[in-house]
C-alpha cells in the first residue's frame, strides 16, 4: 500500500535538498511522534549513497517498536538540475518493505516542492503501518513548514539579543530592555525561543534587582507554555511585567520590516 504527500516548503530547494540528507532533520521532523536512537551513533549522522543505518524505534520518544533499517540512496541528475530525490530503501522484522522516496523540486510560485511517497508491505498488518505512515507524514511535513517559519525569526532573535548583549556592555538599560521586548515579540510563536527570552529577562531583571520584574517573568514564564497549547498568544505583546500578558500591541513597523526581510532571504 501507498501514501503520498505533497507541501510547499518556504525555503530554498538548496537549503532543503542538503537537509533532507542530515539525520538531525529526519530527528527534529518525526519529533515527538518518534523517536530514531542510533545502534551506531557513528554512523547517524548524514544519509550516504549505500548507506545503511539500523535504528531503535521509540513512539511518542518512550514506547519501543523495534529496530528498522535505514537504507539510503541518493538520486540527482547533477548538481544543477532538479528534481533531486533521496531514496530509503528501509525494512525491519515488522515490516518488509518501507521504501520512501523524498523529492525536492522549485516550486513556480516560490520555495520548495516536497514530495513524500511510500510503499509498505507488513502482511496482515499492512493497513495499519499504512494508516501510520499517513498520519506520520502529515506529521513530519507540518513539522518541516514549522521549521522553514522559525528559520526566519531565528535570524532576527540572534540579531536582536546580539544588540541587547552591546547594549548591556555599554551599560543602557533602557536600550537592553527594548532589545529583549523585541526578542519576545518575535519569538512568541515558537515555544523553545519564547522561553529563553523570558529567562534573558528574567535574569537582566535579577542583574537590576528588580524584584517586581523578577516576579513578572517567573509568571509569564509559567504562562507561556499554556499559550502555545491553546493558541492564545497576543501578537506583538512585548512580555515585561509593565504590560498584561494578554494585551495585543502593534508590531513595531521596522521590527515587522526585518522578519520580512529574514523570510524572503531563505526563499
Amino acid at each position: 500500500m501507498k501514501v503520498l504527500r505533497s507541501t510547499l516548503i518556504a525555503l530554498k530547494p538548496q537549503t532543503v535538498w542538503a537537509e533532507v540528507q542530515t539525520a538531525g532533520l529526519l530527528q527534529h521532523i518525526a519529533w515527538p511522534l518518534v523517536r530514531f536512537i542510533p545502534v551506531d551513533d557513528a554512523a547517524f549522522d548524514r544519509f550516504e549513497p549505500g548507506g545503511r543505518y539500523q535504528v531503535k524505534l521509540r513512539l511518542f520518544g518512550m514506547v519501543p517498536f523495534g529496530t528498522q533499517w535505514i537504507v539510503s540512496s541518493l538520486h540527482e541528475a547533477d548538481g544543477t538540475h532538479w528534481p533531486k530525490q533521496l531514496r530509503d530503501a528501509g525494512y525491519s522484522a515488522l515490516i518488509s518493505k518501507w521504501d520512501h522516496w523524498i523529492t525536492v523540486a522549485p516550486d513556480k510560485d516560490g520555495g520548495t516542492r516536497y514530495i513524500d511517497e511510500v510503499e509498505v508491505s507488513a502482511g496482515a498488518l499492512t493497513p495499519f503501518i499504512w494508516a501510520f505512515a499517513q498520519i506520520f507524514y502529515w506529521h513530519r511535513q507540518r513539522r518541516w513548514r514549522g521549521l522553514a517559519k522559525s528559520l526566519a525569526a531565528r535570524r532576527v532573535i540572534a540579531a536582536e539579543m546580539a544588540a541587547y548583549q552591546s547594549a548591556v556592555e555599554a551599560g543602557d538599560d533602557d536600550r537592553a530592555w527594548h532589545h529583549l521586548e523585541r526578542v519576545h515579540i518575535v519569538s512568541q510563536l515558537f515555544l523553545g525561543p519564547h522561553l529563553a527570552s523570558h529567562g534573558a529577562m528574567l535574569r537582566f531583571a535579577i542583574r537590576q534587582r528588580d524584584w517586581s520584574e523578577v516576579l513578572g517573568q517567573i509568571l509569564r514564564t509559567i504562562l507561556a507554555p499554556l499559550g502555545t497549547l491553546t493558541g492564545r498568544l497576543p501578537v506583538g505583546n512585548t512580555g515585561r511585567s509593565n504590560v498584561s500578558p494578554f494585551a495585543p500591541m502593534p508590531v513595531p513597523n521596522d521590527l515587522q520590516l526585518e522578519i520580512d526581510q529574514a523570510d524572503q532571504g531563505i526563499r
